[in-house]
């Protein structure tokens, strides 16, 4: 990890290991642990009394306990034992030091975020969190290589943001403590985002914990953050920030890559992908210029590149490609051409041992493409190549379920938001087609209802099974699945008669031309409650349209 020592012992296991033999006075009233120096320390003040500021107890005490100097060497092996424990106590001292001059000259602030100090979480906790999180997530996406210990002793002193941020994404995993200590850890989250956007040079830290709540929605956490403001803003202040050497030169220029440049290419590539990713989901528009995205091959000039940054790239490409075509006079040959151009270039990483979220991105790019033009042809009324366009939009949706479920069972339990939404447009896209084929419209009769009908419950079954609560997204989805495959499946024949037109006492029928246009391939009007829908949000899988000019 950039910038981190791993090969020098832990301060904070140091204090863990030296744990006072009793509990101070003030830690015993609040009942927390007592983290003291070692017996023959000068000053024996615990962690907690240091950073709060508070007299210890243990500090008169511990002129009693020092061991004469003439005592102190009896023996070489003594000596090296004593050289050894002065190490330590360095490490120790510049530990406190560091939360000594914090709480004097950030106080309350820092104190108030400190999960340790405030008895969040012990030692203990947080070192379990922080291995969940650099197993499932770290590793990949910030480049993490230590164990939870060295990682606690990086961001203890680094970023109490990135640290409260890997710990509430790790606690997706951990049922119990989740129940326990959620809704405290998001508030500081919460708090510390909030700090460090107002801040003139965010550090790199910060941008790696955006990238991780935009990549993972929190549970609960979008009623406070719009992930998509959140991921925009953090990307426009990494472009009008002052901060220096962040990418050494590497945003803007087609220089190549030094080792150390690797770090920050990679999180500014997964704050990309996921603003992106975010912004067709919502169906915003993106806040930074559609060249800036190119910028993020640079990367591969990079030796250090590796076959999953060659995936976000990819899926890079794909989603700024996505992105222009239903922002411009969209033309399906042009769509197929540049699709399949990017085929050529990237379809090579799907035989790769990393999981191939990008062949996924690419027949989602086809399902969306395909709904586009089946919308287009019916608002138009050209209807010549509806029942082809119908085919390969259940083709495609098919093969972008297909591809998830070919994932691991261990892939498919860390799918960041984008797979599942993926996952869910693509049935949505099925659901409409169902609807289409009970409505009989236009080009709807080979439709295969009932495959699409049992992968439709296979899914929603699946996103139930993967799951934290109720307020992950997965079961957001899952629940939208289940209500719109319902209202398709269970509405009275009623539901399906044609639209009968105030003006006059003619009823037209589905398939006839002269019917209202804007009710085809587009579901029924209500397919999930009120409740449903606003849970759902800022999420939109409504039918995929092409926003002209």
């Amino acid at each position: 990890m950039n910038g981190m020592k791993a090969q020098h012992p832990s301060s904070i296991l140091m204090l863990k290991r030296k744990r006072a033999l009793e509990a101070c006075d003030s830690c015993r009233k609040q009942k927390t642990r007592c983290l003291a120096g070692p017996p023959d320390d000068e000053d024996r003040t615990c962690l907690r009394c240091r950073s709060l500021q508070l007299e210890c107890s243990l500090a008169k005490s511990s002129q009693t306990l020092r061991k004469p100097d003439g005592d102190a060497l009896e023996s070489s092996a003594a000596a090296i034992v004593n050289v050894n424990l002065e190490k330590r106590l360095k490490v120790l001292e510049k530990a406190v030091s560091s939360l000594s001059t914090s709480a004097l000259h950030a106080r309350p602030s820092y104190p108030r975020e400190d999960i340790f100090v405030n008895g969040i979480l012990s030692l203990e906790e947080i070192e379990l969190l922080l291995d969940i999180f650099i197993e499932r997530y770290g590793r990949r996406w910030l480049s993490v290589n230590c164990g939870g210990a060295e990682y606690l002793e990086f961001l203890y002193h680094k970023s109490h943001l990135l640290l409260a941020t890997a710990c509430v994404t790790a606690l997706r995993h951990n049922p119990s403590l989740r129940a326990r200590v959620y809704p405290q850890l998001l508030d500081i989250v919460d708090r510390l985002v909030s700090e460090e956007l107002l801040t003139a040079s965010p550090s790199l830290q910060f941008f790696e914990a955006v990238s991780i709540l935009s990549l993972y929605q929190p549970l609960r956490y979008v009623q406070k953050q719009d992930l998509w403001l959140l991921s925009g803003f953090s990307l426009r202040h990494r472009i009008l920030s002052s901060t220096q050497g962040w990418f050494n030169g590497f945003l803007g220029s087609r220089s190549t890559l030094t080792y150390l440049d690797i770090v920050p290419a990679r999180t500014w590539n997964h704050l990309c992908h996921a603003h992106l990713v975010i912004c067709i989901g919502y169906r915003r528009h993106a806040m930074l210029e559609e060249t800036t995205f190119d910028e993020c091959r640079n990367i591969l000039t990079n030796c250090k590149a590796s076959e999953f940054d060659g995936n976000i790239l990819g899926m890079l490409s794909l989603y700024s490609m996505l992105y222009r075509l239903l922002r411009s006079s969209f033309d399906l040959e042009y769509a197929i051409f540049q699709l399949e151009e990017w085929r050529k270039e990237w379809c090579h990483l799907w035989e790769q041992p990393e999981p191939v979220y990008s062949q996924v991105a690419y027949y989602y790019a086809y399902n969306v493409v395909y709904e586009a033009c089946i919308q287009m042809a019916t608002d138009t009324k050209h209807f010549t190549n509806i029942a082809k366009y119908v085919s390969m939009l259940e083709a495609y949706a098919l093969k972008t379920v297909n591809a998830i479920f070919e994932l691991s069972a261990y892939d498919m339990s860390r799918c960041s938001d984008h797979v599942l939404f993926h996952a869910a447009f693509a049935c949505t896209s099925m659901l409409r087609l169902i609807y289409a084929a009970k409505t009989k419209d236009i080009g709807s009769l080979a439709i295969q209802t009932d495959l699409l009908n049992e992968v439709v419950t296979k899914t929603w079954k699946w996103l139930l099974l993967i799951s934290v609560d109720q307020y992950h997204l997965a079961t957001k989805f899952a629940t939208y699945l289940k209500e719109y495959q319902v209202t398709v499946n269970e509405a009275g024949p009623e539901a399906f008669l044609p639209t009968t037109k105030s003006s006059s006492s003619v009823v037209h029928s589905p398939s006839d031309p002269m019917s209202t246009a804007s009710t085809w391939y587009k579901g029924p009007p209500r397919p999930v409650s009120d409740a449903t829908l606003q849970g759902l949000k800022p999420y939109n899988l409504g039918v995929a349209t092409v926003e002209h000019g």
